[in-house]
């Protein structure tokens, strides 16, 4: 195999996988119009929330920043060593490789803990991968710190740390590689600053698997990604702050799914981002992340995340949505705090939350000018009693169902990512040569510059949070499945309602009793009118209301789904 082969949802092809998650995802849907009952998929959230209060982030004890230390020894490339790889193989703990300007063709595994490997100019040291060879550089060894250097055209990952302790990534680049630019996966304290990653079809930047994680991501420019940051499982102490996400598929994505070990994904810290103009279809991606097109951020399926003081600004559809996760577990969310964002300039609603939360999740002082459901911040405000409850806006499932339809019917043509450009030259480290830094380094406090660039994207004309700006058959599609549901639920109680009171042999206590169930049990209270209170409305008619509309309803939404959609 050329790179490690996750297990990933978005890659699968097979008919039966295909099917199952169609299935899955119908079946979501008309749970968040509360036409199944809730029993019929396995739930998962966390606990309760604890507080609203934002807690700082700080490197671990054990590994909080020093001074920078002279290395053991320092190993030369070209001039002591012709090959990159040869100087790792050679090295030992402690030491730091000084690479040399040029392009080199090689893909690196380090196995050997605590080096640091620093090119000695950012933008002409050079790791091509000429889209043949596998990962950049692959690190399986604990306190590894890459530095100051380019990677691209590598077939797996730009970066990759994989199962370690302690890593760092600073003033890289990572462009056209196939899967991510600078990755983590099931590692642990570490952090990526001063980082471009541009022209990856998964995400710029990845940070998963990890419990805790104790990392933090500063600093750095994710754009022209399908995903800016996806952190799929992370879980406990990580912060993205003070970075640019932008031109992406979708902007930042913390995400909980069971192909993946250790599910759900909790404890996220997303502040003080800029966060704009993430519909960019001219992106290379996978074509199953088309679903999250034209976000900025998405939590799908995650727990306590807080997100808060970041500018949103000029998305297709959402600005900021929190929404379930649809696995092989259902993972609705919980306990995650929205607050002191400024919104704009969003098609659909600045903020948004997804039928079927699990609750508490809260939305308080930020500046938007619309969301979904209306009023969000008055009905799930951070501190009321409230928030505690879960609810949501099916439009909002409505609009992600119908992208992942457009997904697996292969309407969405990704572009190739071998042809993504070149980015722009990056400033490098200050001082190169400078004593290696270690795992935690100081980064500059100066404010992000908050200024937004440009957007067409326009708030859009909504009818229930409902879109109708976009092509006629999708505001079609839209209509028929948000509305239908509703409008048959309501046929249900308002048939019942009109034969409890117009049977005349039914006595006072009966009549209260079938219609409390009617009303305060959704759902099941009028399929227990229509099929167990001897109605006189014709066994047919009562028959064809309640299983053979549903019946039609799907077949329909089927229809239109794999036709129109």
């Amino acid at each position: 195999m050329y790179y490690r082969k996750r297990n990933d949802t978005m890659n699968r092809s097979s008919r039966r996988y295909l099917v199952q998650r169609l299935v899955m995802l119908l079946t979501s849907f008309l749970l968040a119009l509360g036409l199944v009952p809730v029993v019929a998929l396995t739930t998962h959230a966390a606990g309760k929330q604890t507080s609203n209060a934002f807690r700082p982030w700080s490197p671990p004890p054990d590994m909080s920043t020093t001074p920078g230390t002279s290395p053991a020894a320092l190993l030369r490339v070209p001039e002591e060593f012709a090959t990159i790889q040869a100087a790792v193989n050679a090295a030992r703990p402690y030491d730091m490789i000084s690479i040399a300007s040029g392009v080199y063709h090689e893909a690196v595994i380090v196995r050997t803990a605590h080096l640091t490997i620093r090119g000695r100019d950012r933008n002409s040291t050079i790791l091509d991968g000429n889209f043949k060879l596998s990962n950049g550089f692959e690190v399986i060894a604990n306190d590894v710190v890459l530095e100051n250097m380019t990677v691209r055209h590598y077939l797996g990952n730009g970066f990759y740390w994989e199962d370690v302790q302690g890593f760092r990534g600073s003033y890289l680049t990572a462009y056209a590689n196939g899967d991510y630019g600078v990755y983590a996966f099931g590692s642990n304290t570490g952090q990526f600053d001063h980082d471009l990653a541009a022209g990856q079809p998964d995400s710029g930047f990845y940070i998963g698997d990890c419990h805790p994680c104790n990392a933090v991501i500063s600093h750095v420019i994710s754009e022209d990604n399908a995903v800016g940051y996806s952190g799929t499982n992370a879980g406990g102490n990580l912060v993205i702050r003070d970075s640019i996400w932008r031109d992406n598929l979708v902007g930042v994505l913390p995400n909980s799914h069971d192909y993946e070990p250790h599910p759900p994904e909790y404890d996220t810290t997303i502040i003080n981002n800029l966060v704009e103009n993430n519909n960019n279809l001219k992106a290379p991606a996978k074509r199953f992340i088309y679903f999250t097109f034209g976000t900025g951020i998405m939590i799908f399926g995650g727990n306590n995340n807080h997100i808060l003081n970041n500018r949103v600004n000029g998305h297709f559809l959402y600005g900021i949505v929190i929404a379930f996760s649809p696995s092989k577990h259902f993972w609705e969310p919980s306990g995650n705090i929205v607050e002191h964002n400024i919104i704009t300039h969003s098609g659909v609603a600045d903020l948004a939350l997804a039928a079927l939360s699990a609750g508490n999740n809260c939305f308080s002082d930020n500046t938007v000018a619309r969301t979904a459901p209306p009023f969000l911040q008055l009905t799930h405000a951070c501190g009321s009693l409230f928030a505690r409850a879960g609810a949501g806006d099916p439009g909002v499932v409505t609009t992600i169902f119908n992208h992942y339809i457009h997904a697996i019917l292969k309407r969405f043509q990704p572009a190739d990512w071998k042809k993504a450009p070149m980015p722009a030259m990056q400033p490098g480290m200050p001082d190169p040569t400078i004593a290696p830094q270690g795992i935690f380094t100081d980064t500059e406090r100066t404010p992000l510059d908050m200024t937004v660039a440009p957007t067409s994207i326009a708030p859009a004309i909504t009818l229930g949070s409902l879109g109708l700006a976009g092509p006629f058959f999708e505001v079609l599609l839209g209509f028929y499945m948000y509305y239908l549901p509703l409008a048959l639920y309501s046929a249900w109680i308002s048939v019942a309602t009109w034969d409890i009171v117009r049977r005349s042999e039914m006595k006072g206590r009966a009549r209260l009793g079938w219609l409390a169930i009617v009303y305060l049990i959704p759902v099941l209270g009028p399929l227990a009118y229509y099929l167990l209170s001897k109605s006189e409305i014709s066994r047919g008619t009562r028959l064809a209301l309640v299983i053979g509309a549903p019946i039609v309803y799907l077949a329909i939404a089927a229809l239109l789904l794999l036709t129109i959609s």
